[in-house]
C-alpha cells in the first residue's frame, strides 16, 4: 500500500510539473500573440520613419483575403509574392528565418489567396476557388499595390507549382503591371513533371529497399492520379511528395526553427497560431483539395509560350517536386525580352531557404541591377 501511495505521489508531482510547464509555454505564446507586425527599428529603438509593417484582411473581387506588407522603406520597389501549394501560403516568418532580407530592398507583399491559410472562410464556395479567379484576384491586388504605393510597375515572384503558374498567367494577361517575372521551383508542365517525380520516388525507394514506400507508390499508381477505394487524388499527390521529400529533402540551417518562431511571432494572434494553423490543418489548406484535382492540365509550355517582361528563374538542380529538366525545357523555349536561368547546385525545392545569400545576391545584382 505504501509503495502504491509513493508511486501515486510521484505521478501527481510529475503530472503537476508537466501541466505547469505547458501553462508557462502557453503564457509565453500568449504574450507574444498581439497580432501586430514586428516593426522596423533603428539602433535607438525608434521606428524607421518610412517603413511599413502591417497586415489586413481585404476584400478582393468580393472575397476576403489576407495580405501582409513589410519593408524598411516604402520608396523601395514593390515585390508581390505569389505562394504555391496550391493553398500553402508563405508566411513572412519563413523569409525572416532564412535571412534573405528582401524587406531591406523591397516593400514585400505576402498574399494569402482565396481559400488559403488565414484567408480561409467556409462561406467561400468551392466553385469560386479556381485558377482563373485566383489570377484575377492577383491582378486586382497588383493594381491596388501600384496605386497605394504610387508605382508604375511592381515585381512579382511565383513560388512552387501553384505560385509560378498563377504569377505567369497574371503576367501574360497584364504585362504592363510588372517590371519582371521571377519564378522559383517552376512548374512548367504538371503532367510531365509528376511522371518524372513518380519515377524518381520509385527509383530511390527501390535503391534503398524501402518496401513501405514502394507499396505506397504501387497503391496510388502512376500519374495522372485518379481516385480509388484507398486514396483520393489529393492523397495520391501527398503520398508521392512525402516520398520525394524523403529522398530529396529541403536542407535547412540548424537554426531554422519554424514552429518555435511561429509561436513567438507577434504578427499572429493566439487563435491564429492554434485554431487555424495547428489544430485545423485540413481547414488551413482547403484550396489544395479543390485545385490539385483539377490542376493536372496545367501546362505553361502550351499556354504561355511568351512573356513580355524580363524573366528570372531560380531552380535547384535536385528539385523533384517541380522537375528541373522540365523547367529548363520551358525556359529554353520561352520567348521574352530577356531571360536568365540560375541553377542552385545541390538545391532542392526550397532554394530561397537553402541558399539565402545567393538568392538575395541574384535579386540585388541581377534583378535590380544595383
Amino acid at each position: 500500500m505504501k509503495i502504491v501511495k509513493k508511486i501515486l505521489k510521484w505521478f501527481l508531482i510529475l503530472l503537476g510539473a508537466i501541466v505547469a510547464f505547458i501553462l508557462v509555454v502557453l503564457l509565453v505564446i500568449r504574450i507574444n500573440s498581439s497580432g501586430d507586425e514586428e516593426l522596423f527599428l533603428d539602433e535607438k529603438g525608434n521606428v524607421l520613419p518610412n517603413s511599413i509593417a502591417m497586415h489586413e484582411d481585404m476584400t478582393i473581387n468580393g472575397v476576403p483575403q489576407r495580405i501582409t506588407i513589410r519593408g524598411k522603406d516604402k520608396n523601395n520597389p514593390i515585390l508581390l509574392i505569389v505562394h504555391g501549394g496550391p493553398g500553402a501560403p508563405i508566411l513572412p516568418i519563413i523569409y525572416k528565418l532564412s535571412g534573405i532580407d528582401l524587406e531591406d530592398i523591397f516593400t514585400v507583399c505576402y498574399w494569402e489567396q482565396r481559400g488559403s491559410g488565414l484567408a480561409y472562410n467556409d462561406s467561400i464556395p468551392d466553385s469560386s476557388i479556381t485558377l482563373a479567379h485566383i489570377v484575377d484576384d492577383g491582378l486586382e491586388l497588383s493594381n491596388h499595390l501600384k496605386k497605394t504605393f504610387k508605382k508604375d510597375k511592381i515585381y512579382i515572384e511565383g513560388l512552387s507549382w501553384g505560385g509560378t503558374a498563377v504569377a505567369a498567367y497574371m503576367v501574360q494577361k497584364q504585362p504592363e503591371l510588372y517590371h519582371a517575372y521571377i519564378g522559383s521551383g517552376l512548374m512548367a508542365n504538371l503532367s510531365l513533371s509528376e511522371e518524372l517525380s513518380y519515377e524518381f520516388a520509385m527509383s530511390e525507394s527501390q535503391k534503398h529497399n524501402d518496401t513501405i514506400s514502394i507499396n505506397q507508390l504501387k497503391q496510388i499508381g502512376r500519374p495522372p492520379y485518379v481516385e480509388n477505394s484507398k486514396n483520393s487524388v489529393t492523397e495520391a499527390f501527398e503520398i508521392e511528395r512525402q516520398i520525394v521529400m524523403k529522398y530529396a529533402p529541403i536542407k535547412l540551417d540548424p537554426d531554422f526553427n519554424f514552429i518555435k518562431s511561429m509561436f513567438l511571432d507577434n504578427g499572429l494572434t493566439f487563435k491564429e497560431k492554434f485554431t487555424d494553423m495547428i489544430n485545423s490543418p485540413e481547414s488551413y489548406y482547403p484550396a489544395a483539395k479543390i485545385l490539385e484535382s483539377t490542376a493536372i492540365d496545367m501546362n505553361l509550355m502550351r499556354d504561355i509560350p511568351e512573356l513580355k517582361v524580363p524573366v528570372y528563374i531560380l531552380q535547384g538542380d535536385n528539385d523533384h517536386f517541380t522537375e528541373t529538366s522540365v523547367a529548363k525545357a520551358y525556359f529554353d523555349s520561352l520567348i521574352a525580352p530577356s531571360k536568365k536561368w540560375f541553377l542552385f547546385e545541390n538545391g532542392t525545392h526550397g532554394v530561397q531557404v537553402e541558399y539565402p545569400e545567393k538568392y538575395r545576391s541574384i535579386y540585388i545584382n541581377e534583378i535590380l541591377g544595383k
